[in-house]
């Protein structure tokens, strides 16, 4: 459990499960440093109903009744200010991977504990990329060709740096120090080298990562920095 001086993270949860909403309200209401302050059945009412209070993290259902794409939810998610955790009764391996790709920082499922979910917020909420055993298994399956494989912290630093920011913001937005993100930044060239897509300036990251259709907030056509 976080300590009492911890800032307060705030969550909104968007599900069409009505009663799962109530039980997350009963879940986190004893959590000093988390409160659940917005629900709602989709990403357009939560919207309507918030259009100037962007919480710090979205607990999104992957698959919404409304028949929403996952990924695009994520993007417009992304563009109010928040950031994202998708929730999921079960791993949906297509569309966890695009809605990692659109810039969700992690992904967990609904059988999960209490305790997960809550280092998963945190986790996220810090600017991290929370892992789940689930989200490193579709990681660690996909297979499509010519897409290397790159963890949910990679893919973090990629689309980041590809969206134009210097490498020092690209380590301080995924949480890392900027050597591990210049370690991170030539593992992710050598994957896409070795998938034979060669890869060595940042303006070749940039096309990589638009023929992969990651997001790239705030991609003007490729910032600079140092690369």
């Amino acid at each position: 459990m976080a300590g009492l001086n911890a800032p307060v993270i705030t969550v909104a949860a968007i599900d069409d499960d009505r009663m799962l909403l109530t039980g997350l309200q009963a879940w986190l209401a004893p959590v000093p440093d988390i409160t659940l302050a917005h629900t709602a059945g989709t990403v357009a009412e939560y919207l309507d109903q918030n259009p100037d209070t962007a919480a710090d993290v979205v607990l999104l259902d992957l698959n919404l009744r409304d028949g929403t794409n996952p990924a695009a939810n994520v993007v417009r998610l992304l563009e109010a200010g928040s950031a994202v955790l998708v929730v999921s009764t079960i791993p949906d391996a297509e569309h966890v991977l695009a809605t990692v790709e659109a810039g969700a920082a992690g992904y967990i499922t609904k059988d999960n504990d209490l305790p997960a979910l809550l280092d998963a917020i945190r986790e996220v909420a810090g600017g991290g990329v929370a892992i789940s055993p689930e989200l490193a298994f579709v990681l660690s399956t996909d297979r499509r060709p010519n897409r290397p494989q790159l963890s949910a912290q990679e893919s973090l630093v990629l689309r980041t740096y590809a969206s134009g920011a210097t490498l020092q913001a690209t380590a301080r937005r995924a949480g890392i120090a900027y050597g591990t993100a210049r370690e991170y930044l030539e593992r992710i060239k050598r994957k896409y080298t070795d998938a034979g897509r060669p890869t060595r300036t940042k303006m070749d990251l940039i096309e990589r990562a638009r023929e992969d259709r990651l997001e790239l907030r705030g991609l003007n056509g490729g910032g600079s920095g140092s690369s």
